[in-house]
């Protein structure tokens, strides 16, 4: 099983530059803050680093054939109209998403990220941005880890890797990927720190150490404590292919 851990917004003190969001260690000391901030509130070691750029995206999930996602729930939402008149802009509804699993290419996929607000659903908030986000990154492992990729990938994994910045050579990424094929379960464990929401930050509790615990399998998985919602501390699992939350 592969474990997966969720630090999005989460409070916590970045070193050298007080407390802060944990994104905005990448933006004050890029990936080495980053890392350094995130080891120190999770103690886990961390071996490489992976930077993506969803703008980027578009062009490696072009050429992985498109992506398959499950859409938990029907999504309509108007941002960036396609249109360039205003009053065709005005007439249109937004994107949509049907439920259930779909063909996505780049284009499509990378809209689906970028989904705040749903008229269908107006619980849906930068959380539910970060889930979307999710799904569309384990979509593109579970390919890019695909038998038929991990075959091709000694001639077109530089090509492959060019919209992301990572410290992990082709070959480091194919003995990562066979690795993650072969895994017996193909399963993904989510995980998530959370805490209360508090002034537009998660600020963390005291069960944020039972999900570090579940990540480094000294606990068994446990989901979210009924009623957390969305800032919920804990851990679910799903396919290798899909994304879970």
């Amino acid at each position: 099983m592969t474990p997966l851990l969720d630090v999005r917004d989460l409070r916590v003190e970045i070193p050298g530059y007080g407390t802060a969001k944990v994104n905005a260690a990448m933006q004050l000391g890029g990936a080495e803050l980053a890392i350094r901030t995130v080891r120190q509130l999770t103690g886990l070691p961390i071996n490489h680093v992976v930077i993506v750029d969803f703008s980027q995206f578009e062009n490696l999930i072009n050429k992985l054939g498109g992506i398959d996602i499950t859409v938990p729930e029907r999504i309509v939402s108007k941002f960036d109209c396609p249109y360039s008149t205003n009053a065709r802009c005005a007439r249109w509804d937004g994107w949509r998403f049907a439920k259930g699993q779909q063909h996505m290419d780049g284009h499509r996929a990378l809209i689906y990220s970028r989904v705040r607000k749903n008229k269908l659903d107006p619980a849906n908030t930068d959380f539910s941005r970060a889930e979307n986000q999710q799904r569309v990154l384990q979509a593109v492992t579970g390919k890019l880890t695909s038998f038929w990729t991990l075959v091709k990938l000694p001639f077109i994994g530089d090509d492959l890797l060019a919209p992301v910045a990572t410290d992990l050579s082709t070959h480091s990424f194919i003995s990562l990927g066979w690795t993650k094929f072969r895994s017996s379960s193909g399963r993904t464990l989510h995980c998530r720190l959370g805490g209360e929401l508090s002034g537009g930050y998660v600020v963390p509790v005291e069960e944020n150490r039972n999900v570090i615990a579940m990540v480094t399998g000294d606990s068994a998985p446990q989901p979210p404590i009924p009623g957390s919602g969305v800032s919920g501390p804990g851990c679910v699992t799903g396919s290798r292919t899909l994304g879970v939350r």
